[in-house]
């Protein structure tokens, strides 16, 4: 069964081009040419992956990317394609939600790759959230992480690093045994980071590693995802610094959360 695209995109040259080549990937692609109808087609489709414009007739797309985060039932990744100059929209997007953003104007081999990328973290997510109920629970990693990097175990052990417990098998975040939702950029983000506490990444590090291909130019993307882990952890009564800025450096992951 192919992925379901929504594109929500007032210039229809641009909702096109990316419908064209979206549809030679085998996916099934609707659009919308504004934010009212976009928002309305995102809630009734259930789309995997939406691509939404930032300026639209109608709700802008902070609007619809804001509301269809409100929503209840399965959450489609979001693609924000904002203006080339204004670096803000992209900040503004990845705070209302959105995983990720690709600057106009853009190459469609860019495009691609960054959809096919949502649509697979998405997939995993999803997988994983259906086992929930039935998988048993995992022993913990040890506190010390040593034995994190081998990527050969079939079912990775949970890490805990209390007040906080990451489960990769089922994609799941607990602080203080409450489950917190993160997007799967945020999940795979913190779960990279916290393999190697202590350990300093820089911004082209993290965007390398976790998304996986080239996303050079995109480095606020990382401070605008940690920043909302770091709220998302902070609002469980988890510590507000579970994520570490090394300051001209980058980030890294706190060796004692719970202190």
């Amino acid at each position: 069964m192919s992925n379901t695209i929504l594109i929500v995109e007032d210039d229809q040259r641009i909702a096109s081009v990316v419908r064209f080549h979206l549809e030679r990937e085998s996916y099934a692609v609707h659009h919308a040419a504004d934010g009212d109808r976009g928002l309305e087609l995102a809630l009734e489709l259930k789309p995997d992956l939406v691509v939404l414009d930032v300026m639209l007739p109608g709700k802008s797309g902070y609007d619809v990317c804001r509301e269809i985060r409100a929503s209840e039932g399965p959450q489609p990744a979001i693609l924000m394609l904002t203006a080339r100059v204004e670096e803000v929209d992209a900040v503004m997007g990845l705070t209302f939600g959105a995983d990720d953003y690709v600057r106009k104007p853009f190459g469609v081999k860019e495009l691609v790759a960054r959809v096919r990328s949502l649509l697979q973290r998405r997939a995993i997510q999803a997988q994983t959230a259906s086992t929930r109920a039935v998988a048993p629970a995992a022993p913990a990693a040890p506190a010390d992480g040593a034995a994190d990097e081998d990527e050969s175990v079939a079912t990775p052990r949970p890490i805990e690093r209390p007040p906080i417990r990451i489960d990769p098998g089922r994609r799941e975040v607990h602080v203080h045994a409450e489950l917190i939702e993160l997007t799967p950029t945020e999940f795979d983000l913190l779960y990279f980071m916290a393999r190697r506490p202590g350990r300093v990444f820089t911004r082209e590090e993290l965007l390398d590693h976790v998304w996986g291909y080239d996303h050079a130019g995109y480095a606020r993307t990382i401070d605008s995802h940690i920043a909302r882990v770091r709220r998302k952890v902070a609002e469980a009564d988890g510590p507000r610094d579970v994520i570490q800025t090394v300051f001209r450096v980058g980030y890294r992951f706190r060796d004692d959360p719970g202190e």
